[in-house]
């Protein structure tokens, strides 16, 4: 019964989506969460400097395309459908990602793991508080896509899907840029561009769980954060106190 149920509700939604205990999409109230990457221990005690790090403005397009009744016409293969802002779909909401908000917050996640500073908070969260260094940053993309095929079997696509065979793809691409400046003069002093594709292969018996559609996110941020702050963590070492404060 549950797998008819997963079947039925695959053919409904048209997309390669989590799924909970077979019976469709998961919608879910769980705040997006990121999973910091490794330490980078640079052997240096906290710089005594306020960093503040603001929402990042969101320069995403708002296009979204699904192509899903397409997989219905014989011999079509598969379907692609494109997500610019897959936070404001209802099928992609298994969990409440708030992008300018998110990426600004593992920023600072991966920062206080590391160390480098002796006071690091989000702008919403400073209180007023004084900076010495402010944090900017520009999201140019977080998208989501998906191919879903069925194999140009139509609805009897779900067939191959029983016995194994991949259902299709989701794909994630980030394109984020963080600045960092000191107050005094404007200058800027540290810059990590995060860029990358994420992909995973999705079938009837592997590879579903609610974190799918926001993983790769998590995957590109945790790559380009550690290259970015471990050039940080090397100037922080060579420059002298007067570059980061007055």
């Amino acid at each position: 019964m549950k797998v008819m149920n997963r079947i039925v509700a695959l053919i409904c939604f048209g997309l390669v989506l989590p799924v909970c205990g077979g019976c469709g999409a998961m919608i879910s109230n769980t705040p997006y969460v990121y999973a910091p990457g490794k330490n980078l221990y640079n052997g240096t005690e906290p710089l005594p400097v306020t960093v503040v790090i603001n929402p990042l403005e969101d320069l995403r397009a708002e296009k979204t395309s699904e192509h899903v009744p397409l997989v219905f016409i014989p011999l079509v293969p598969y379907a692609k459908s494109h997500y610019d802002r897959p936070e404001k779909v209802h099928k992609l909401m298994v969990e409440r990602l708030k992008p300018s908000e998110d990426f600004a917050h593992a920023l600072m996640q991966e920062m206080k793991q590391n160390d480098y500073f002796s006071d690091i908070v989000l702008a919403q969260q400073s209180g007023g508080k004084k900076a010495d260094l402010i944090v900017t940053g520009k999201i140019k993309r977080a998208s989501v896509d998906t191919v879903l095929t069925a194999y140009g079997l139509t609805i009897f696509g779900v067939l191959p899907w029983a016995v194994g065979l991949p259902e299709g793809m989701i794909y994630n691409t980030l394109d984020i840029e963080y600045e960092m400046r000191r107050t005094y003069d404007n200058e800027v002093v540290w810059r990590c561009d995060v860029k990358g594709e994420w992909s995973k292969t999705l079938g009837f018996y592997y590879n579903y769980s609610k974190e799918d559609p926001y993983t790769g996110f998590n995957e590109i941020l945790r790559k380009n954060l550690h290259n970015g702050l471990a050039l940080l963590g090397d100037d922080i070492k060579s420059k002298p106190m007067g570059h980061w404060k007055r």
